[in-house]
């Protein structure tokens, strides 16, 4: 069931790099959104994200870990239909079932992607 969200939209980050994960939570936070850096994925719990509405994976060592990441987000029931955003360090036109970003990229570009992947909107939730 729909109903408006309460504050700013969560954004979980994740990837294995806190100086990056961190760097994107402040800049995010001060873009008005609720921004949460998560240096690794709990499948084991109720709430992954604690109320994310768009995941932000930042750009890893190997494409498999993240591969593997996206892969876990899809199948956990709290998570399935959870928009990812994958932020890019090598273009690829591969078809992919998220919005793939390339990286670095500038604030605007992203808050763009941002309210672009929300499945409903701006201002209301799942």
């Amino acid at each position: 069931m729909l109903k408006p969200a309460d504050g700013p939209t969560i954004v979980a980050i994740l990837g294995e790099n806190p100086v990056v994960g961190n760097a994107l939570e402040s800049l995010l936070r001060s873009a008005d959104y609720a921004a949460r850096f998560f240096p690794e994925y709990l499948p084991d719990s109720a709430e992954p994200f604690k109320g994310a509405r768009v995941a932000l994976i930042l750009p890893a060592s190997s494409t498999k870990r993240n591969e593997a990441l996206i892969a876990g987000i899809r199948s956990h029931p709290a998570t399935a239909e959870l928009p990812v955003i994958e932020l890019i360090t090598t273009p690829s036109d591969e078809p992919y079932g998220h919005t793939r970003l390339p990286w670095p990229c500038g604030l605007e570009e992203l808050k763009q992607s941002i309210e672009a992947a929300l499945p409903h909107g701006p201002g209301s939730q799942l």
